[in-house]
């Protein structure tokens, strides 16, 4: 037995959960005088849970080890196991295991699964997961083999063919993921930030702005490679996929295999991505480059964490146009001697001759906690 697809049989996911639909509660009528319950909604992070609110009144919580999928929205197929009594949203689905097999560790490794099929083979108002879920949604896992055959369970209890998961395999392989610690020299951030030499930019002087357009999941089935494809979601950091750099070449798509920032133009508009080996942007997203001479990995990550401030500015459905981004203003350190600004007579940064501190801005990256790990 190994990791080889080969030997992983399909599986419904109603045959190893119990699956029903979670609380359908409203966060926004919810109480929080004293919270002590965690509330998931459908989003695609802190493990699913969006705040805590108090207890209600003889409704008891759900129990902690239970898993949730998030059947709709932007982050449909988002799948935790809650740690945690807690409540969930509308459009939230429940599953508690069936067996005793299923630990902690498998059930991770199952929810993975979920979410994974959930990325190409589920969407709204098509092929919906709440259709599905309780029917003839399958994932692969590994099984028992015996002198190189399929053990055949006369049960059929996880599947109707008889198949067993290999239990113990996922449990070995899940281990072998513990990484080891991260280490670091540097314990706290060295460089110290005075903001009364921070001045104005305006985005369009500072970064080259490419639109992206094509690229969809049947395209990186197709053609399959090892750059990164991005479009507008923030799960994976904004990655759907790796395809073929070739193949976007020969589209005319919008890539770069140096350091780049992509900005999502619509969904979680806003979201700026940091893609250290380049990426190529679909049609809902936008390609941000520095100049060469400014482009280190450093530069990029003080002016992710700078964009990324702006991000409200789209919310409730604004979209980011070209126009529009380019002339926002962000504020970052300046050149200076003796306290006074050094001034560009070209004002090719700024209007008023300003300069952006790039070194400052690398070094106070490389100096921060971890920093020596980038």
């Amino acid at each position: 037995m190994n990791h080889n697809p080969i030997y992983w049989k399909p599986f419904l996911l109603k045959d190893l959960f119990d699956i029903r639909m979670g609380d359908k509660l409203d966060k926004n009528k919810m109480s929080q005088d004293n919270p002590t319950v965690n509330f998931v909604s459908r989003i695609s992070f802190n493990n699913g849970v969006d705040i805590k609110v108090d207890r209600i009144e003889g409704k008891k919580p759900n129990s902690a080890g239970l898993l949730t999928v998030a059947l709709g929205g932007e982050y449909l197929g988002s799948c935790f196991i809650q740690k945690e009594p807690f409540y969930t949203a509308q459009n939230v689905a429940i599953m508690e295991p069936k067996f005793a097999e299923m630990t902690y560790l498998v059930n991770l490794f199952i929810s993975a699964l979920v979410a994974f099929e959930c990325q190409t083979k589920y969407y709204a108002f098509g092929r919906e997961l709440n259709t599905h879920i309780n029917t003839d949604f399958e994932i692969n896992l590994p099984i028992i083999y015996i002198n190189e055959q399929p053990f055949i369970d006369e049960t059929f209890q996880y599947s109707k063919f008889g198949y067993t998961p290999d239990w113990s395999y996922i449990e070995k392989y899940m281990t072998s993921l513990k990484p080891s610690p991260l280490r670091t020299s540097r314990k706290k951030t060295t460089t110290s930030i005075n903001f009364d030499s921070w001045r104005e930019f305006s985005l369009y002087k500072i970064i080259f702005l490419r639109n992206g357009k094509g690229i969809t999941a049947e395209e990186i089935e197709l053609h399959p490679g090892n750059l990164n494809a991005v479009q507008s979601g923030e799960d994976n950091n904004g990655v759907i996929g790796k395809i073929d750099i070739d193949y976007c070449a020969k589209k005319a798509y919008t890539f770069t295999t140096d350091p780049c920032l992509t900005v999502a133009r619509t969904g979680s508009a806003g979201f700026v991505s940091f893609q250290k080996s380049g990426c190529v942007v679909g049609d809902s997203a936008k390609l941000l480059q520095l100049e060469p001479d400014h482009a280190s990995v450093e530069c990029y990550l003080f002016i992710q964490a700078i964009l990324l401030m702006n991000k409200f500015k789209y919310d409730y459905g604004r979209k980011v146009t070209e126009e529009k981004y380019l002339n926002e203003t962000i504020v970052l350190p300046i050149l200076c001697k003796n306290n006074v600004p050094i001034l560009d007579s070209t004002r090719k940064y700024s209007d008023e001759g300003y300069i952006p501190d790039w070194d400052f801005m690398e070094c106070y990256i490389k100096n921060l906690p971890y920093g020596d790990k980038i």
